[in-house]
């Protein structure tokens, strides 16, 4: 960029939640209706949701710089280029891709310093629950099985993000060797696999563990029978953003309590 931006619409609330970290919150004038963290998030102009912003409200706020995230607004990056629009696009596969995410956005808005900070953070969080996690033996880590959606029941493979979490936090993906990002799974399959422990994305624990027992076919799990369903709201873990470190810790503590005393 020619110069630092001074008028930022971020398409994804994990973007927003970066720019805020960033120190660039005076500098975001348009948030989708999802971008709720911090809380000063919430009072800039609403563009949209995440998969269909409004493009006209977008350009009318005279952005600098658009950031964008992930497959579904591939679409929309192309055509705010074609209608002379600035924008930086990022998907991250993985852990390290995340924190890279933090330094290049830093980069582009004049805010080097503080990003390598917000990186280091975030680092030191995961290696420190790396010091209670890392030695489990491969075996003993419990495998895990996301529940991305119910009805067809769909799950993460293992060029989701997630996957990355969940082997930080001591465990592992039982779909960890399928290259894909979202797929959908047939149900012998997942019974045949037999995961120690379902993991979905809530805010209300008792309904979201009420939804999963009430998925046909899913109460002859093992995982389901002896009550290992892992509630984690979905910000800490479905969002490429600054409170990645949370989320891994929470999953740790979950996955493995007898070493978080």
């Amino acid at each position: 960029m020619e110069k630092v931006p001074q008028r930022i619409v971020s398409l994804a609330p994990s973007n927003t939640e970066i720019l805020f970290a960033l120190g660039l919150g005076d500098k975001v004038v348009g948030v989708t209706s999802y971008c709720n963290y911090p809380e000063e998030a919430k009072k800039r102009e609403i563009i949209g949701g995440f998969a269909n912003p409004n493009l006209e409200k977008v350009i009318a706020l005279r952005p600098d710089l658009i950031l964008a995230f992930g497959d579904l607004q591939k679409p929309l990056v192309r055509e705010f280029k074609e209608r002379g629009q600035t924008v930086f696009w990022t998907y991250p596969h993985t852990v390290d891709e995340i924190l890279e995410s933090f330094e290049r956005i830093g980069e582009l808005t004049g805010k080097e310093a503080a990003a390598r900070q917000l990186r280091k953070d975030v680092e030191k969080r995961i290696e420190t629950v790396q010091g209670r996690v890392k030695n489990i033996p491969e075996q003993e880590r419990p495998t895990v099985f996301r529940v991305h959606s119910g009805r067809p029941l769909g799950t993460i493979g293992g060029h989701a993000f997630q996957t990355g979490v969940y082997r930080l936090a001591g465990g592992r993906n039982i779909f960890a060797d399928t290259k894909k990002d979202y797929f959908e799974v047939d149900l012998e399959t997942l019974l045949k696999l037999e995961p120690d422990i379902i993991v979905v994305a809530g805010g209300n624990e008792i309904e979201a563990k009420a939804r999963i027992r009430s998925l046909e076919g899913l109460e002859n799990l093992h995982a389901i029978k002896t009550g290992r369903i892992v509630v984690i709201p979905a910000e800490l873990i479905c969002q490429a953003g600054p409170r990645l470190g949370l989320g891994i810790e929470r999953l740790a503590r979950e996955f493995h309590p007898e070493r978080f005393q």
